[in-house]
């Protein structure tokens, strides 16, 4: 199990790092519940062990961080000294318990290992029970993929996920993991699309202290966070050439240079790589490197687009209602016909991803009730048959979602920027360069 303490004593530190060692648990220390917080968007713990220390606020966003997950983390809160109302308010706020002070070791023990059969007990359950790495399916292929990459996953083999943008290369990333022997250990994801080429080394295989102007301290790369656990590579086509011959070094030599370094350090990863690209045009073309190649193609995954499983789609739209009703507060009861048969008919270019945001913008204008023609935001150049699609510039689709969600929420700029998930200042931005263009514009308020 990953268990993440955070704003302990220095001595109750000691004595968790000791136990959890001796339990062979995975452990991080976060300074502060903020720290814990800006940790969940990289990893997810099975358990938090959180120090109140007066910091009520924090660590109340820390508990909504927590419960708002898909699978949500149970969170322990501890203060010393305890107080009634403290107790009251956290395990309101979505505590998973709360400790009086100072901490009972033996309690700390039976916990966790109640919580590890817990978790034990969650990876054999029904497939229609969504949990942390869930792949909601009831397509035959995708479901012969789960089958085999269940099998796979307990072996250190290298996985090659392949497939579109947003058909859930993570997700299967995952759910290898947690299938597998490191399942109780690090998972660290890295976007190499999202990193500049010019940190992309440090990132990957750390630096040491005085290898370049700012390197004031040491730094381990993402191969040494995940040592003993699993590392993907999300996007490993976009890794620069001249760092994909360090990179099958590593993965042959099973050691990282550092940036500056002056011996090798030796890890124990095992790498899921992902790419939404034709590998094998890539390869041709000279952009990727075909013993590298090879080396990541040990177990090939392709995972197929939403257009080719669409028995899931009412399923999904099922799974991500549930979701988004529990997260925004919602009482969203299913959908109306109209608007199933224009999901159908949508070609979905952003697969699953795309889907799941459409129905979150839907649940939120819709807040109660059936989902409705109205409530969807699609563009309407994107219908069957796939092949027919001429895609218009991201920007003029940008336009289209932004007047729709004003439109839906009659003109108001908070509820419009909240359905599309950007902040009131971007939105109004984006409507004063439509209406220094000379834009036709909605009333808004």
């Amino acid at each position: 199990m990953v268990v993440l303490i955070t704003a302990m004593t220095s001595q109750d530190n000691q004595r968790i790092v000791s136990q959890l060692n001796k339990m062979n648990h995975a452990l991080h220390i976060a300074e502060t519940p903020r720290a814990a917080t800006s940790f969940l968007r990289k990893e997810l713990p099975h358990v938090i062990l959180c120090n109140l220390d007066g910091q009520v606020q924090e660590v109340q966003l820390l508990l909504d961080a927590c419960s708002d997950l898909d699978d949500p983390v149970p969170v322990i809160v501890l203060s010393q000294p305890a107080r009634l109302e403290d107790a009251v308010a956290m395990m309101k706020g979505g505590a998973f318990d709360f400790w009086a002070g100072p901490l009972d070791m033996d309690r700390l023990v039976k916990t966790i290992q109640w919580l590890e059969d817990r978790a034990g007990d969650s990876e054999s359950a029904s497939p229609g029970v969504a949990g942390h790495s869930d792949i909601i399916t009831q397509n035959s292929t995708m479901n012969q993929l789960k089958a085999m990459v269940r099998k796979v996953a307990p072996s250190s083999a290298t996985v090659f996920l392949q497939g579109e943008s947003g058909t859930g290369k993570e997700l299967f990333a995952r759910f290898i993991h947690r299938n597998s022997d490191r399942r109780s250990r690090p998972f660290v994801a890295i976007n190499c699309a999202a990193l500049p080429e010019s940190l992309m080394e440090s990132e990957l295989f750390g630096y040491e202290k005085g290898a370049f102007t700012g390197a004031i301290h040491k730094k381990e790369g993402k191969f040494e966070l995940a040592h003993t656990g699993t590392l993907f590579l999300d996007e490993v086509t976009e890794i620069p050439l001249h760092l994909q011959s360090k990179l099958l070094r590593v993965l042959q030599e099973s050691e990282v240079d550092r940036v500056g370094g002056k011996k090798p350090v030796r890890v124990d990863v095992r790498v899921i790589a992902s790419t939404n690209l034709s590998v094998e045009e890539t390869v041709k073309n000279g952009q990727f490197r075909k013993d590298l190649y090879y080396r990541l193609n040990v177990i090939p995954v392709k995972i197929p687009t939403l257009r080719e499983r669409p028995e899931d789609l009412t399923l999904l739209c099922r799974h991500f209602i549930e979701k988004y009703n529990k997260m925004h507060k919602c009482a969203v009861e299913g959908m109306e016909s109209e608007a199933l048969k224009a999901l159908k008919a949508h070609a979905w270019p952003g697969n699953v991803r795309e889907l799941e945001n459409t129905i979150q913008r839907a649940v939120l204008l819709s807040h109660k009730g059936k989902l409705a023609l109205d409530h969807l935001i699609l563009d309407e150049s994107c219908v069957e048959p796939a092949s027919e699609i001429d895609l218009m510039p991201i920007s003029e689709m940008e336009k289209r979602l932004i007047f729709k969600a004003l439109s839906s929420s009659s003109g108001n700029r908070t509820r419009a920027a909240e359905i599309l998930g950007i902040s009131v200042r971007t939105l109004r931005n984006k409507l004063h360069e439509y209406r220094s263009a000379g834009e036709p514009m909605i009333e808004v308020a």
